[in-house]
């Protein structure tokens, strides 16, 4: 990395919630991230999964904020991955409210009373 060039750590949930209990069963991993001006939180994940890690699990289709399948939890308050965005520090997580399936991946059909 050149001196020119900013970076930002983002804190981004890995794991799975468990199907009886609804208890999420995982951690949050820290990545550095290149940082450039008007960059979304998808860009974020984007940028993790094309050059960290291809294991990263999330969703997202419309990129306007519209269909809301890229909606996170950012520093615990749910928003929508495309339309937010990113900064130094900020704590990614699944959607508050929904059954993990895998990272930032939630199923909309189970709601979780454990989040």
């Amino acid at each position: 990395m050149t001196e020119n060039k900013k970076e930002i750590k983002v804190s981004v949930y890995r794991g799975f919630c468990e199907l009886e209990t609804g208890i999420k069963t995982g951690k949050y991993q820290q990545y550095k991230i290149p940082f450039v001006e008007r960059m979304t939180i998808l860009d974020v994940l984007n940028y993790i999964y094309e050059s960290l890690d291809r294991s990263l699990s999330y969703y997202y289709s419309c990129r306007t904020g519209k269909c809301n399948g890229c909606i996170v939890s950012v520093n615990d308050k749910n928003k929508y991955a495309c339309t937010t965005f990113a900064k130094d520090g900020l704590k990614i997580g699944p959607a508050k409210g929904f059954r993990v399936v895998k990272d930032l991946l939630i199923d909309f059909s189970k709601k979780c009373k454990f989040s």
